[in-house]
């Protein structure tokens, strides 16, 4: 009998044990002034230590322009879904950044009714869904613009996949884009299958993907540029799109058009070219996947469209039946 109400005492008091050490683990949030600074040495110190630091990132005083606290005096802050708009507040022409921020004055990027240009504008997917730390580190990184992975910072670099691994995060073929010399699907900048994209990149003195192509927004297609920096000066790429390829110049090179199903010729001195020129039947098989690819794509893209409006539809019945 004994035995029984000791076991029974030993069970109650393990239970109230596990109860009371799962209540103590739970962390209360932390009481803090939310008027003083973030980065000071009981909190966050780390900050502030890469090689490149952005300065309203690592401002304790200033945490609040993007987090917003949701309890005041305690550490729970929420997290912007659109960080587009915050990042305005100091990229934009429309505002002002803060006074006491310490390096170089911040970038102007694009104001913040860029989304108003219109439907000629073509938007870096990224940005254009408002998640600018897709690429970005919105406190600091040892890669430069606060870049999250590796990508160059200047016109040419010799090429390796390490030097792109920013890029690599999202476009998937990127490296049988820039190590197939000659190709007839992994991207549609090739002159019949000569890879003109392997052919600016992979190289000792490549050019990087910037030279070409705007990283936030452009009027062109496949984001390219209208200029380019090229030291001090400024110059147009004059890029003309075709229905089966394309040209630019001059500024680089003289003017040069590509065609992927009926090859230009290159009308100046290249370096040897890898590999061997597909035949007609090659040219013409690829020109069929390729139409195929389109056609699916459109369905695809219509179908999505009429989700869209049909979704719009049942909201604004849900809405007007609500008002009433």
């Amino acid at each position: 009998m004994k035995n029984k109400t000791l076991y029974r005492v030993l069970v109650v008091l393990i239970a109230s044990g596990i109860y009371i050490a799962s209540a103590y683990s739970e962390e209360a949030p932390l009481t803090i002034d939310t008027e003083a600074t973030c980065v000071a040495s009981q909190c966050h110190d780390n900050m502030g230590k890469k090689k490149f630091v952005h300065g309203v990132g690592v401002n304790g005083k200033h945490c609040i322009k993007c987090h917003s606290i949701t309890e005041k005096g305690k550490h729970i802050f929420e997290l912007p879904e659109n960080s587009v708009e915050i990042c305005a507040q100091c990229h934009s022409g429309k505002y002002i950044a803060p006074a006491d921020l310490e390096g170089t004055p911040p970038k102007i990027i694009a104001s913040t009714d860029v989304f108003e240009e219109g439907e000629e504008s073509q938007f870096h997917k990224p940005f254009g869904e408002g998640k600018c730390t897709e690429c970005h580190d919105a406190h600091e990184s040892d890669n430069y613009l606060h870049l999250k992975e590796n990508y160059p910072e200047d016109f040419y670099a010799i090429f390796s996949l390490d030097a792109y691994a920013l890029c690599l995060k999202c476009h998937k073929d990127f490296d049988k884009v820039m190590l197939e010399p000659r190709t007839l699907e992994h991207t549609q900048f090739r002159n019949g299958n000569l890879n003109l994209h392997y052919r600016h990149v992979n190289r000792k003195k490549g050019r990087t993907c910037k030279a070409c192509h705007h990283p936030h927004v452009s009027e062109n297609p496949k984001l390219i540029r209208d200029t380019f920096l090229f030291g001090i000066r400024k110059l147009s790429i004059n890029y003309e799109k075709t229905g089966t390829g394309g040209g630019c110049g001059p500024s680089c090179h003289v003017p040069l058009k590509y065609d992927r199903y009926e090859p230009a010729e290159i009308m100046m001195k290249t370096t040897p070219k890898l590999g061997e020129d597909a035949t007609y039947s090659e040219l013409s098989e690829s020109k069929k996947r390729d139409e195929e690819k389109i056609r699916l794509e459109r369905e695809k893209l219509e179908i999505e469209i009429d989700e869209n409006k049909t979704e719009k539809i049942i909201m604004k019945e849900y809405e007007e039946r609500s008002e009433q």
